[in-house]
């Protein structure tokens, strides 16, 4: 890095601990709309009459009408070698259709090739030219590109083996295992030299996996999955490097991407890595993506999502749900199926989608604007986010595709993926407890952060695949007093994808296994702990036994939930199937026994939700009903939603998930506060005198907001605040 290019990336790091960016002390509502205008400046007095700040400016446009409006806008798609998209559709097609019918490796050349040291001069100069003409004129953000990706979105493409990218993956690969000696032994190979040396296309590792299964051997993916690790960093340094080249001519508008996938072993979509490299960022909110975000990013980051139709209780529901997690404003697709200004008629007239989202934005963005600048509290409940077991179990759910895997989309795998509704069931088993959690990556582990930021519960969503560094972090997290909670597979593979002779960490959860490998579903006895409305429980693996740990249950002579006692923490291993989760609590009871569940579990371990929601007519815990809690100065917020499954209309209807009409109902119920207190109801300014308790209607579409002052405690006592250290 030039000094130059390092005083002004200081520069932008010092500004942004000090404050939120440029601009985003606010809540923005943009405008994403299709066409043009018959009259820019009425169709600039139209937007902000409904309550829009800003809108979408593409590259190369002229931005003047909007600085002489006072109108916010942000500079969209600048680099266009960064998707395949519209004119570059042709590239990616033509490639695809090539490998996919010769398996010729000819055609896994990305276009262009960003490990080719002839591309950059170039990317550098076209994209210095586009930015040129707006950092005078106060941009809220740049987007490099909208729906970007090595490939197409998050499609399985073996992209790249052009031999820029296998030249500077062999140099990785050194600095990976030292000799080439470890590498032939980690992937089963016998290359003679290092320029010999090439990764496995899919085809290739499936005809492996294929022999392997056959001949009762161990999988190995790793030739594989080095090659899909590599390419995901060399997708968030192009990404970095561009942004990098922007702040030249500005360091203060943060750099960032929209549109983007769901966490998956193609595209470059390791959400950790991408995070590492972006001060913003609109994600398509599938599997959990926006909560993987908003665990990896900083406080203050502007996140944002886009909301389509004219669904307007659902379009209520996500801006406030969104909001509540922490984003910073709204991007409002317009197009000529759902107008909200008729933009070619003379007057430009309002339509009703128009007055419909006017009347959400006047509600929302008084709000919004408060909650600027406080601190969301958690529970210090950790969640593993690992990409390893990402790549591992694309490959264990694409077995059922045969030679098909390159049509396995990213919409399919979204609606399919086992590990996806797995991770996801985690997650709102903890958010219908009243607890909150972040998602801790792989390298933040490895770091040792799970104890460096007093995590007091970790959960591992079938990680599959696990690195020694991570295993002995976990370890030292149980020795030092913490709980470990995972579910089936655990640590079955390595960080390559190299099938182990048993689970890195089956001592620490006092197990052994008869065999180790993955199935699809749990292979069990199934049991009640409940009632019978409730779902059972289901043994995932059989042939798991006890070593040094104890079962609370045992079904089909398998054990379940096995807690073993480490040090001063303890390690608990389900051996239960989770998948269903995310569904059985949509149509309650169905749920209920997963909950009680962790809620002994938690409780044990000396996690309990601060303020809890039940109904006010039976006492019993309210279904499906977040809480969200933060911190200011003098006061904090309590915000209680129903929390509903957005997909569960779209992407995961197709997977048998019922829709939300259970929770579409008003709810009478009573908040359980941790302490009796003074409270102000912020979106009416309603003021109820101390008490320890407050009862509400909840409606299905928006949250009850309580506001209270900040308790004081004597300072001896007070405990180390959560939150992310930056």
């Amino acid at each position: 890095m030039s000094l130059r290019k390092g005083a002004f990336a200081l520069l932008f790091a010092a500004a942004a601990a000090a404050q939120p960016p440029r601009g985003w002390n606010d809540y923005h509502i943009i405008m994403w709309s299709t066409g043009e205008p018959r009259d820019r400046s009425l169709w600039i007095d139209r937007l902000r009459e409904l309550g829009f700040t800003a809108e979408q400016c593409t590259r190369g446009c002229d931005a003047t009408p909007y600085v002489a409006k006072g109108f916010g806008f942000y500079v969209e798609n600048l680099v266009s070698e960064l998707a395949f998209l519209h004119s570059r559709r042709p590239l990616y097609d033509a490639d695809w259709q090539g490998y996919t019918s010769s398996r010729d490796k000819k055609y896994l050349i990305r276009k262009p090739c960003l490990n080719d040291p002839a591309y950059w001069p170039a990317a550098r100069t076209d994209v210095l030219r586009w930015v040129q003409p707006y950092p005078a004129l106060r941009p809220l953000l740049y987007d490099l590109r909208d729906e970007l990706s090595i490939g197409s979105y998050a499609n399985p493409m073996d992209y790249c083996f052009g031999p820029h990218t296998l030249a500077a993956f062999r140099e990785w690969l050194k600095s990976q295992y030292g000799s080439l000696e470890a590498l032939n032994r980690e992937w089963e190979t016998s290359f003679s030299s290092w320029e010999a040396a090439a990764p496995m296309t899919t085809y290739e590792i499936k005809d492996r996996e294929r022999a392997a299964l056959a001949a009762g051997r161990p999988e190995n993916y790793a030739p594989w999955a080095d090659h899909r690790a590599f390419m995901d960093l060399t997708f968030a340094q192009a990404l970095d490097r561009f942004r990098g080249y922007i702040r030249e001519l500005d360091a203060v508008t943060p750099v960032g991407i929209e549109g983007t996938q769901m966490p998956s072993a193609w595209g470059g979509y390791d959400l950790w890595r991408l995070s590492r490299v972006v001060d913003w960022v609109e994600p398509y909110d599938i599997a959990s993506s926006h909560e993987i975000f908003r665990s990896f990013l900083p406080p203050d980051t502007p996140v944002l999502g886009t909301v389509f139709g004219s669904d307007m209780p659902r379009i209520r529901r996500e801006l406030w749900w969104r909001m509540l997690h922490g984003d910073r404003g709204v991007i409002v697709w317009d197009d000529e199926e759902s107008r909200s200004i008729q933009k070619t008629q003379e007057d430009l007239p309002i339509t009703a989608r128009g007055r419909g989202l006017a009347e959400i934005f006047s509600e929302l963005r008084p709000v919004a604007r408060r909650m600027i600048g406080l601190r969301r509290l958690d529970d210090r409940i950790a969640v593993h986010y690992s990409q390893a077991s990402i790549r591992a179990h694309w490959m264990f759910d694409s077995r059922e595709d045969l030679d098909t895997w390159p049509r396995r989309f990213s919409s399919y795998e979204a609606t399919y993926s086992r590990y996806a509704r797995v991770r996801d069931s985690f997650l709102r088993v903890i958010e219908d407890l009243g607890l909150q959690y972040n998602l801790v990556s792989y390298e933040q582990i490895e770091n040792g952060e799970l104890t460096g930021e007093g995590y007091r519960v970790l959960l591992l969503p079938q990680s599959v695949a696990i690195s020694e560094k991570e295993a002995a972090a976990i370890e030292a997290f149980v020795q030092a007093g913490g709980t470990v909670i995972a579910d089936n597979m655990t640590a079955t593979m390595n960080e390559r994808c190299r099938r182990l002779a048993r689970g890195r960490l089956d001592p620490l959860f006092g197990i052994s296994r008869s065999a180790v490998g993955w199935r699809a579903g749990p292979a069990g006895a199934s049991f009640h702990v409940g009632s019978t409305s409730q779902a059972p429980f289901e043994i995932f693996e059989p042939e798991v036994s006890l070593t040094t740990g104890a079962a609370r249950y045992t079904a089909g002579g398998s054990p379940a939930v096995i807690e073993n006692r480490i040090g001063s923490g303890r390690a608990v291993y389900f051996n239960l199937d989770m998948h269903h989760y995310g569904r059985y609590r949509l149509t309650p009871p169905r749920g209920d026994a997963y909950r009680d569940l962790f809620t002994a579990l938690l409780r044990e371990s000396g996690v309990e939700p601060a303020i809890r929601v039940v109904d006010a007519a039976t006492g019993a815990p309210a279904p499906c009903v977040e809480v969200l809690r933060y911190k200011g100065p003098t006061s904090e917020s309590i915000a209680v939603m129903r929390n509903p499954e957005f997909g569960a209309t779209g992407y995961l209807k197709e997977a048998g998930y019922p829709d939300n009409s259970v929770l579409e109902q008003p709810a009478r119920i009573r908040v359980l506060l941790d302490r009796a207190s003074p409270l102000t109801e912020v979106r009416t300014g309603r003021f109820h005198s101390t008490t320890g308790s407050l009862e509400a209607t909840l409606d299905p579409w928006s949250p009850v907001i309580l506001r209270r002052a900040t308790a004081v405690e004597p300072r001896s006592s007070r405990p180390r605040p959560p939150g992310r250290r930056r």
